[in-house]
């Protein structure tokens, strides 16, 4: 009997009839159903990695189109930009103003050739054009550029053509509303090309209600010209200009800084030989610049007369005048007063000259964001960009070379551009 019972147990666990094969089956299927599944998931994961393929691809070919629009929309302005100009230059006109660039006034302007190059600190600026189809010029035909603002005075430039030589002016053509102006000048004329070096010439000559236009006669040969600085047709031009003084542009004083203010002070300041009698613990109080100067431990601070280089007279009588509580705020003063405030570190000015442009001012939309720029007013830069509504609008902001646009401004302005496109 016991062999028999023992050989139907171990029939019974062959037959699986026990627990322990039963759950040597159940591994057995286990196992077979893991090595099922794995070429399964193998599959959904090289599905998975193609899919992100081709999004990255999709994502890198939007990308390449994204920069080819960007790059159109870049070449449509400009020529856009370049049309506009051309219908809005003035055409061929004849000189309206004496040019005194005789003799002397070559000679003059050649000995101020050995001069040293001209520093670009204080009211500094360049004007740049291109004139076309100057190949076409017939003799004594005269052109001019666009006029341009610059603190608060209008310039422009001009050539001239006669049989053999091409002249080159500077004009200053807004009358300032009094009879007796000065502008006194140092400039620096310059035909550019990409193929010999630039032709440079140097002056300084005064601008006045009788002579508003100066410049050089005979500033290079017709014939060098056509051949080393025409492209296309085109010449570029540029005149630095650097403004060393000037009278009877701006009103009467507000306010006396002179000796009559001595008592009342304890340091005079000197700007361009001129003397400003003031207190220096109210300067120090809105310029971290002048408490450095009287406060800190400096060689200057205990001078009883210090001199600021690379400020217009005019400019730091404008303001003072607005930190002592007067209002010489006006479209003329208004970019010097920024510029010395910027030199001199007084937020209080900045602040208020902002105010001016923001709400008073009638200076083109083209100058108010080339300050906002330039100066840092946030809040005018903002206002300036909300008023850019059209692609009209846009280029007339722009420069006549792109290459000259602030960097801080170009991000913007190309959003601007893809809004207006789209």
């Amino acid at each position: 009997m016991t062999d028999g019972n023992n050989k139907i147990s171990s029939e019974n666990n062959e037959e699986g009839g026990s627990a322990p094969k039963r759950q040597r089956i159940e591994t057995e299927n286990a196992e077979n159903n893991a090595n099922d599944q794995h070429p399964l998931t193998l599959r959904m994961m090289c599905n998975t990695c193609q899919e992100v393929l081709e999004k990255q691809k999709n994502i890198e070919h939007f990308n390449t189109e994204i920069v080819d629009e960007l790059r159109s929309v870049k070449s449509e302005l400009k020529l856009e930009l370049q049309l506009i100009r051309d219908d809005l230059k003035p055409k061929t006109v004849v000189a309206a103003v004496p040019m005194k660039a005789d003799s002397k006034d070559t000679t003059a302007w050649n000995s101020e050739n050995k001069s040293a190059t001209m520093t670009t600190t204080g009211k500094y600026f360049v004007l740049k054009h291109v004139f076309k189809n100057v190949s076409n010029m017939k003799e004594d035909e005269y052109r001019l550029s666009e006029a341009e603002e610059h603190f608060g005075i209008e310039w422009r430039m001009g050539v001239r053509r006669t049989k053999e030589h091409l002249h080159f002016y500077l004009h200053c053509p807004k009358s300032m509303g009094t009879v007796n102006w000065t502008i006194e000048t140092q400039r620096k004329h310059v035909l550019v090309s990409n193929r010999v070096e630039n032709k440079v010439k140097k002056g300084k000559q005064i601008f006045n209600n009788k002579t508003p236009a100066w410049g050089c006669e005979k500033f290079i040969k017709w014939a060098e010209m056509e051949k080393d600085y025409l492209v296309d047709g085109r010449l570029t031009a540029e005149i630095h200009i650097k403004i060393k003084k000037t009278t009877g542009i701006y009103k009467d004083n507000l306010r006396s800084f002179d000796e009559t203010m001595e008592e009342f002070s304890d340091v005079v300041l000197v700007v361009n030989e001129e003397k400003f009698y003031v207190l220096k613990l109210y300067l120090a109080a809105h310029s971290p610049y002048f408490k450095a100067l009287f406060l800190g431990n400096f060689n200057d601070s205990k001078k009883s007369e210090i001199k600021l280089t690379g400020i217009d007279a005019d400019d730091f009588q404008n303001y003072l005048e607005l930190l002592y509580g007067e209002h010489p705020i006006d479209e003329y003063t208004c970019e010097g007063l920024l510029l010395v405030a910027d030199m001199l570190d007084t937020p209080l000015v900045i602040r208020k000259c902002e105010q001016f442009l923001l709400k008073e001012s009638k200076k083109t939309l083209k100058k108010k964001l080339e300050l906002s720029t330039r100066f840092c007013l946030e809040a005018l830069k903002k206002k300036c960009l909300a008023e850019i509504k059209s692609i009209g609008d846009l280029q007339a902001v722009l420069p006549g070379n792109v290459q000259d646009l602030d960097k801080s401004i170009m991000g913007e302005l190309l959003e601007k551009s893809i809004s207006l496109h789209n």
